[in-house]
């Protein structure tokens, strides 16, 4: 039987959040597609609405915003994402060195 604060539980703790941190991750890219999809679509019909009524002032403006700014809180998230996954990887490399630094002792 291991003793609490053993390498194995400190690295099955790392790997518990290195698990949920991509997760995370992967829901807020998933979150950002549907963001991207959805002020396309926004920003498609009223533009189509505006082009098939030759009565009315083109109107779509503020939707078209609304959907810009959609996709911008959507590269938001994606930005966000490929930080936590780029500082994952840091640390796995941090982690590598010291295992490598020990293993030379």
């Amino acid at each position: 039987m291991e003793a609490v604060g053993t390498p194995t539980d400190s690295s099955s703790a790392r790997d518990r959040k290195t698990r949920k941190i991509l997760a995370d991750a992967e829901k807020r890219d998933d979150a950002a597609d549907v963001r991207d999809v959805e002020s396309d679509e926004r920003a498609e019909a009223a533009d189509l609405q505006a082009f098939l009524d030759v009565n009315e002032k083109y109107s779509g403006h503020g939707e078209r915003r609304a959907a810009a700014l959609d996709r911008t809180s959507a590269k938001s998230d994606r930005e966000a994402s490929a930080d936590d996954r780029a500082e994952l990887a840091h640390r796995d490399d941090a982690d590598a060195a010291v295992t490598e630094d020990d293993a030379a002792k």
